[in-house]
């Protein structure tokens, strides 16, 4: 078996992969400094390997290179089995530059905050008590 097959799940249809340990989305371009920093028990030369299939699976289509590419399950698709399911996300209501909705989802009300504030420049116009 391949080493990105060990490391990763890959759904096809989500045009994203899932690392098996961590239960993280990664992208493409990402997998490098994924498998260095949180997988360096890993030989190098099958990180190297993982890097090389991940960025090929890129240029073929199969993996989208940002978010922007993903398809993400509806309320109709059942949970991706690889992935835990948090009951507890708050997601961005924000848009883009681009007119899109941002939809970045954290699962604290600090970390929704601390997106909203270094990508869109949010400012909390609540006095504080």
């Amino acid at each position: 078996m391949h080493p990105f097959d060990e490391a990763f799940v890959l759904l096809h249809p989500q045009r994203v992969t899932i690392c098996r340990s961590c239960h993280h989305a990664v992208f493409p371009g990402s997998v490098g400094a994924h498998v260095n920093i949180r997988h360096r028990y890993l030989p190098t030369q099958e990180r190297q390997q993982i890097v090389e299939r991940a960025l090929k699976l890129e240029k073929e289509g199969v993996l989208s290179p940002d978010i922007d590419g993903i398809r993400f399950p509806g309320r109709e698709d059942p949970a991706v089995a690889d992935l835990p399911v948090w009951a507890d996300g708050k997601r961005c209501l924000l848009t883009r530059p681009d007119g899109r909705p941002c939809g970045h989802i954290r699962r604290t009300r600090h970390g929704i905050q601390t997106h909203c504030r270094d990508v869109h420049g949010w400012v909390n116009g609540r006095p504080y008590a």
